[in-house]
């Protein structure tokens, strides 16, 4: 799920010579419109053209949430394909994301407004096929792992999964949590990986003019689009420019009482929906 370390977890495994992983780690193919509609052929030309590894990796977090994701996956790619899902508190996972477009410009509500609003706004972002900013404010349906998961286990076994808690295992027990993941892919722990690491952390722009400049559609962009054919070397471009631009900060904290209060309100249903799809127990409260 978006801001549970799948970054972290992307930067570890890039460093596994059996692994292919794209320069850029998002390539948003199964989920953004103007992405799909290009084809499987423009997929694999701009992102897995030097593809050549025992395993070929994707790592797009909007996967999960997009309800159309699965049955494109399945139709492109069949019933080989394997599927790490790292699951974080789904409170703290929309705090996190809330506060990642606050920093991007793309939110100016509180944290309580944006949740009481998040579904018309959805649903006027729908209308309007404006699907980034669909993904931008979905703090809390991309929490609803139950109806996520369920969504794929229509064309995967639960058995072609691996879940991943964020809090238990992937932050207090990263070793053995990497272990595990190179056992699912079924590859021999041969190379010391460095697992100590932290991307993506909290963060805010340090120019904010910068930052919108970044986000605005402009007439530049063409003209990089032209200079730049390459779709990947334009995004890594792109997210050089933003890291640049960013620096880390420690943002306020929900009280606990708070967390419970929106876990019960928004989260606890779906979360014993995905658990009883699972079989893995989350222990959120």
């Amino acid at each position: 799920a978006a801001k549970s370390g799948t970054t972290t977890l992307c930067d570890i495994l890039r460093q596994h010579p059996e692994i292919y992983i794209p320069s850029f780690k998002e390539p948003h193919f199964f989920d953004i419109p103007e992405n799909y509609k290009n084809g499987i052929d423009w997929y694999k030309k701009n992102y897995y053209r030097n593809a050549l590894a025992r395993v070929i990796a994707d790592f797009t977090p909007s996967y999960f949430f997009e309800k159309e994701a699965p049955k494109r996956i399945f139709d492109h790619l069949g019933k080989d394909v394997k599927f790490i899902v790292l699951l974080r508190h789904p409170v703290d996972r929309a705090y996190s994301h809330y506060l990642h477009s606050i920093r991007d410009e793309h939110e100016d509500l509180s944290f309580i407004d944006s949740l009481i609003s998040e579904k018309d706004r959805l649903q006027t972002f729908e209308k309007e096929g404006d699907y980034l900013s669909y993904l931008r404010n979905s703090y809390s349906l991309q929490g609803q792992y139950g109806d996520m998961l369920e969504r794929y286990l229509k064309y995967y076994s639960v058995e072609d999964f691996l879940f991943i808690h964020f809090e238990e295992e992937f932050l207090e027990k990263r070793d053995q949590t990497i272990q595990k993941v190179l056992n699912f892919l079924q590859i021999k722990n041969e190379v010391k990986l460095k697992t100590d690491l932290k991307s993506n952390p909290a963060s805010k722009a340090k120019s904010k003019f910068l930052s919108r400049l970044m986000n605005k559609k402009a007439w530049w962009r063409s003209i990089l689009k032209f200079m730049i054919p390459s779709v990947q070397l334009r995004q890594i471009i792109r997210n050089r420019i933003q890291k640049l631009n960013i620096k880390q900060f420690k943002a306020e904290k929900i009280t606990l009482q708070l967390k419970s209060e929106l876990y019960n309100k928004y989260f606890k249903s779906s979360v014993l929906h995905f658990e009883n799809l699972s079989n893995k127990k989350m222990n959120w409260k």
